[in-house]
């Protein structure tokens, strides 16, 4: 990993995390280290199934000596934690439980979630969604209280902000709080990102910033989609809401323009 120009090196990195799945991380640690480069750690089911765990403690006891900010990213391929079957709940809970297992060693700053709502597969009905991710969240809050961690469901399927808030009020934990993603918000959101930071504003914990065109979740660097991130960033200076900055490419050559683009506003 090559170290970026000075006028990208020099304050940003210390002002974002940067998605990394695990098993980049541990072979390109030196280079983050050298870098500087905040790392949101993404799990997966497979990689916390086989998890190095003498190359993982070395890589969080160098993190913490060099004082890098982390995150953690749950795995979310084939999870419901507000699903109907009982099983299904019960291996969401299982591989939630296993990241927060390694936040003794990291120490996240938060740890981000899906929620799992989608009107197409409950059909509607929030309540039932709703019932049923009480039995998964309330548990993991009272256990990331011991942990001192805070976790962030995301915005993912949800039309509008008022399916999130409802679980949010249910929990009402300041270990409970809302990441807000940008590209997601844009391609199945029916209302302006704007309504989602005034209606989750105070459970804010962090933001994704990635862009699209609305017909694909791209992870674009700012800029080179359709989102309105000025109109993001005015609504969330109005509120002076602080929040920890994410940006997620999924190209190594995205990295340096999603930096750029996110410099002129922090």
């Amino acid at each position: 990993m090559a170290p970026f120009p000075p006028q990208i090196s020099m304050g940003i990195l210390e002002k974002v995390q940067v998605n990394l799945p695990l098993p980049l991380l541990l072979k390109n640690l030196s280079g983050v280290l050298a870098i500087g480069l905040q790392p949101e750690i993404y799990f997966s089911g497979a990689t916390l199934d086989h998890l190095p765990w003498p190359e993982i403690k070395k890589a969080a006891r160098q993190l913490r000596e060099k004082n890098v900010s982390v995150t953690f990213h749950a795995p979310f391929m084939d999870l419901s934690p507000g699903a109907v079957d009982d099983k299904i709940r019960q291996i969401t809970a299982f591989r939630f439980n296993q990241v927060l297992d390694l936040a003794p060693f990291f120490h996240p700053r938060a740890i981000v979630f899906h929620p799992g709502y989608d009107r197409w597969r409950f059909d509607d009905d929030v309540a039932l969604w709703l019932t049923n991710s009480l039995l998964t969240w309330r548990p993991l809050v009272e256990r990331a209280e011991t942990l001192a961690v805070k976790l962030a469901l995301e915005n993912v399927f949800e039309e509008n902000p008022s399916i999130l808030q409802q679980l949010l009020q249910a929990i009402h934990s300041p270990f409970l709080g809302y990441c807000l993603d940008t590209g997601h918000g844009h391609i199945f959101s029916e209302v302006a990102m704007g309504e989602w930071i005034e209606a989750l504003g105070s459970y804010l914990l962090e933001v994704h910033l990635h862009d699209n065109h609305r017909q694909a979740d791209e992870h674009l660097p700012m800029g080179l989609g359709k989102i309105d991130f000025d109109g993001i960033f005015s609504c969330l200076r109005a509120q002076k809401l602080q929040p920890i900055y994410t940006i997620e490419p999924h190209r190594e050559e995205h990295l340096e323009p999603s930096l750029r683009a996110l410099a002129k506003y922090l």
